[in-house]
């Protein structure tokens, strides 16, 4: 493979690199942690290639076949898309976090790019070696990331336990990829697929390697039981990591083990399907159960993810082209459900380390646009019509429902539907019917009322006019099964 090909696959990823030392070095020449001026900069530099880099993918065209390096699929370029978009997501809406920072403001869109780098590396992976490579840049930038205000305990603590996971989760991927090289020979996904299908009865040293890969990337999704990490990381990483971490850290999951189970697993995927399943069923009953108690909005969120991890589940069990589809459309849905609600998050929470419930209280009466924005994030991912996140659950049970053995957790779906809706309600509740207990002046910008209106317009408009974005997924999707 000569070095323009390379480029070709891996083309962003280097801009990515680039965008980030050319932030590391402005920070360094205006100086390093200034509250004003400087900072923002850094961070206006870092949206501006940020959205250059976004428009840029979208001019890219699919890669005509896979390389040893990597492939440039409709499925990469669906899911580099959407990681560029939610890294710019997430410096748009941590303006007005950062302004509570005491320092280091400059270093933190650096992180953010360079995580974006490795998630999109991870799109285009075809292979264990890269996997594993990219999947580390990321695990180690949002352990930074997660711990980055040293001042809190809380997200000392968060970082700690981050790195802790993460660390047991590469053991998991090193020691089920020794397995599957020592089997097969190969560490490239074709040819462990190709030695899949080669054989009547999988090689048990085979399987027990890609069931300890499936636990890694598990870890990473927030799966059960591997989810212990996601409510305290939750609760105490910087708001704006968090809402990184829900989407972006989760999306890196999906596409990993979408491109294990739909293409590596191929010949063998029916016999996966029940670990699929029963993951997807631990996954909606301890999400659902474990929202209802909770009293701080960051944990309340990291239990929803859980549960939404278990719809994403079900979609990998069924194995079609539809179902995979709809775990592309979902991820769209529940990026914009996700950044407002973490956005009002940061605006009503007074300090950086405090999001009880109790400040969403009489949010109504404080700020009705606000509560607007809140109330069609929570019916969104609680997957109401007319809004998104229902045509998204819509689609993936639409393509489980289609195999019997599935039916039981469609079933338990949902019912945990009904319980969502629930505690989403809740929610609902606190904003409309109860008193504020924190009457003071919600300062909201500008770009934070622009953020928050193109989240809740493209909950409403998807969850109408879907035909556009179910029809890119189709495409991002058929990729995987060519």
């Amino acid at each position: 493979m000569d070095t323009s090909q390379i480029l070709n696959v891996f083309g962003i990823e280097m801009w990515l690199g680039v965008l980030a030392l050319v932030l590391i070095v402005a920070d360094l020449i205006t100086g390093r942690g200034r509250l004003t001026g400087p900072a923002d900069m850094v961070r206006l530099v870092a949206m501006g290639g940020l959205a250059v880099l976004l428009a840029y993918a979208f001019m890219l065209s699919p890669a005509e076949q896979a390389s040893s390096w990597g492939t440039l699929d409709t499925f990469a370029l669906f899911f580099k898309r959407f990681f560029i978009a939610t890294a710019l997501f997430t410096l748009l809406l941590s303006a007005p976090y950062e302004a509570r920072f005491t320092g280091g403001r400059g270093e933190f869109p650096a992180l953010v790019v360079f995580t974006t780098m490795g998630m999109c590396m991870l799109a285009s992976v075809s292979d264990f070696v890269t996997l594993f490579v990219a999947l580390e840049l990321v695990t180690v930038t949002l352990f930074l990331l997660a711990a980055y205000r040293s001042g809190l305990p809380r997200s000392i603590e968060a970082g700690i336990k981050f790195v802790i996971i993460g660390a047991v989760a590469a053991a998991f991927l090193v020691y089920g990829i020794a397995f599957v090289y020592g089997t097969t020979g190969s560490l490239d996904f074709e040819g462990v697929r190709a030695a899949l299908a080669a054989t009547d009865e999988v090689p048990k040293g085979l399987t027990f390697g890609l069931l300890l890969v499936v636990v890694g990337l598990a870890f990473k999704l927030g799966a059960v039981p591997f989810h212990i990490w996601v409510p305290d990381v939750y609760q105490g990483a910087p708001t704006p990591v968090t809402a990184f971490l829900s989407v972006g850290s989760k999306a890196a999951g999906v596409v990993l083990l979408m491109r294990l189970v739909f293409t590596v697993l191929g010949p063998v995927a029916g016999q996966w399907a029940t670990l699929l399943a029963g993951l997807a069923a631990l996954s909606l009953l301890m999400g659902n159960l474990g929202a209802i108690p909770q009293k701080d909005m960051k944990r309340f969120l990291g239990y929803s993810g859980i549960a939404h991890a278990g719809f994403l589940l079900i979609a990998m069990a069924v194995q079609s082209e539809a179902s995979a589809s709809a775990v592309l459309f979902y991820m769209v849905a529940y990026l914009f459900a996700n950044i407002a609600a973490f956005l009002v998050v940061i605006v009503v929470s007074r300090t950086p380390d405090n999001a009880h419930m109790d400040r969403i209280n009489g949010l109504a009466e404080r700020s009705p646009f606000l509560a607007l924005a809140l109330t069609v994030s929570m019916l969104s991912l609680a997957g109401v019509p007319p809004f998104a996140g229902f045509v998204g659950k819509f689609l993936i049970l639409r393509a489980a429902v289609a195999d019997p053995a599935l039916l039981p957790v469609v079933i338990l779906s949902l019912v945990m539907i009904v319980v969502s809706l629930y505690y989403y309600l809740c929610i609902l509740k606190r904003m409309y019917f109860r008193e504020p207990v924190d009457t003071g002046v919600l300062e909201i910008t500008g770009s934070t009322r622009l953020i928050l209106l193109v989240c809740v317009v493209a909950s409403v408009v998807l969850g109408i006019y879907f035909n556009p974005l179910v029809v890119a997924a189709e495409k991002g999707a058929a990729a995987l099964f060519g």
